[in-house]
């Protein structure tokens, strides 16, 4: 494994990269950590030493050590593909645990979900959102018109599907979704954009879970409302 580089080294190459994104990045919503050091947060560490390995596949290990030399009390583990959330071209063969960063544009999951993210908002009605999302269903992808390969010939019909039932079913809160995975998770659970589940909205599917799972709810909500009890 190639020697650590130093702090100077490290802030320079963070001081660099921070003006590649005001030039190429930040008009995609690439987002990078407010902070002028290098060693402020773990991604703004990674980030740094990505880009001073320039064109170079760097190990997670790697990566890992100088966070632990230069922010200590950060895990032995940095999980460097997290970066792909924020915009950032990673380019990672996970298998074997290498990353290569390429600084000067956004990654191309980044760039498909801003463009849906950008039509989303600019949808008037229901068959324009439709469009947005390629005439599919948003959960389970699910082609409109076309038999549902998880439930036999019955062809799809996309239907407005409610991503936070606790809100008004207003533009900004629908997304399309197949009458099968409409059906199976009304009322129950609150919908990303890209039709994922992020939390429950009712108590029934806690009724639904095992005895084991209702009582880790417990014993987490007993933590939780400690002052009730």
């Amino acid at each position: 494994m190639r020697e650590l580089p130093s702090q100077e080294e490290l802030q320079q190459a963070w001081e660099d990269l921070c003006n590649i994104h005001g030039q190429y990045l930040e008009d995609h919503g690439v987002r990078i950590p407010g902070v002028n050091r290098y060693n402020q947060t773990a991604k703004s560490i990674w980030l740094s030493v990505l880009h001073y390995c320039k064109n170079e596949e760097v190990h997670k290990d790697f990566i890992s050590k100088v966070c632990q030399r230069d922010k200590p009390g950060l895990g032995q583990d940095q999980q460097v593909r997290h970066l792909k959330r924020d915009g950032w071209y990673l380019v990672e063969d996970a298998r074997r645990g290498y990353h290569r960063l390429d600084p000067y544009q956004p990654s191309p999951e980044w760039e498909t979900d801003k463009r849906r993210r950008d039509g989303r908002l600019d949808a008037q009605t229901f068959g324009e959102l439709q469009t947005v999302y390629g005439g599919r269903c948003a959960t389970c992808g699910a082609e409109a018109g076309k038999p549902n390969p998880r439930y036999g010939k019955d062809k799809v019909v996309l239907q407005q599907g409610h991503k936070d039932p606790s809100k008004p079913m207003t533009a900004d809160n629908i997304i399309p979704q197949c009458q099968f995975c409409n059906r199976a998770y009304r009322g129950d659970y609150v919908f990303d954009d890209k039709g994922r589940v992020s939390h429950i909205a009712d108590v029934r599917p806690v009724r639904k879970a095992s005895k084991r799972v209702q009582r880790k709810v417990w014993e987490w909500l007993k933590t939780r409302f400690s002052s009730l009890f």
